[in-house]
């Protein structure tokens, strides 16, 4: 009976604070030592390709690089950012105008279209303060243009084709610079900087340019700050000072975050 449990393989039963193994030979689910605590609600990509919350203690099954689903299990991090997708409030913009209720990951309606209004660099930030290793992360979509980039109140920057899925020309101060690509022409960008404020979003026209023309626009969502070597899962931001924390997963006897 044993060698006939497994966990997942494309057959999840999930509860609050536990993990059901899957008997492949009568086709139930059986209760196992698999206990699950996680003392925040959290996002998840579900089968549809929507990111998705669910509740604090509640397993996160994702489907976002394998089609039979895998248990996420992440350590704490904090969005830094007062808000992560309302880019009309603490978001301030140059050249630029932001129109909402676009459709984004997954299907989603609430992404935003970017597009520049004037003849010269065309930009949205917002202002943060760090002195840490930090992972800023956007998902981004070509609209008329294909070019844009993250920038820092520094001279970091790294500029991303979300036509053809490749990371551009990045300034030799970056620490790294990956695209994932999330389907339906979104693309996940994430730049890691070293210890320096703010989060720029540029418009371009071409790689390695800041310049942009009237109308010049591209799609984003969902922008995440975090301190760290790599992005983990959106945590939406709504308003809060200091941002939102997500507390780390733990699956006993299952696993764990790292």
């Amino acid at each position: 009976m044993a060698n006939t449990l497994n966990l997942g393989n494309g057959n999840w039963g999930v509860k609050k604070d536990s993990l059901l193994g899957y008997n492949s030979e009568n086709g139930n689910f059986k209760p196992l030592a698999f206990n699950f605590t996680r003392a925040s609600s959290a996002t998840v990509v579900n089968k549809a390709g929507l990111i998705e919350t669910v509740g604090g203690g509640e397993p996160r099954i994702d489907f976002s690089n394998d089609a039979k689903g895998a248990l996420l299990l992440e350590p704490q991090r904090t969005n830094s950012l007062v808000q992560s997708n309302q880019f009309d409030t603490t978001w301030s913009t140059s050249n630029a105008a932001t129109t909402s209720g676009q459709i984004g990951v997954g299907g989603s309606l609430d992404a935003w279209k970017l597009e520049s209004s004037g003849s010269s660099s065309s930009f949205i930030f917002q202002a943060i303060s760090t002195s840490a290793v930090t992972t800023r992360s956007i998902y981004a979509k070509a609209g008329s243009v294909n070019w844009f980039s993250i920038n820092s109140s520094g001279s970091q920057v790294a500029y991303f084709d979300l036509s053809n899925g490749v990371v551009g020309t990045k300034s030799s101060n970056i620490i790294d610079a990956t695209m994932e690509s999330v389907g339906d022409g979104w693309y996940r960008c994430s730049v890691e900087i070293d210890s320096q404020s703010n989060f720029y979003v540029f418009i371009a026209n071409a790689d390695n340019s800041q310049a942009s023309n009237n109308g010049d626009s591209i799609y984003i969502q969902y922008a995440q700050v975090e301190q760290g070597s790599y992005a983990t899962s959106y945590i939406p931001t709504q308003g809060q000072s200091g941002g939102v924390t997500r507390v780390a997963d733990a699956c006993n006897n299952g696993g764990n975050e790292q």
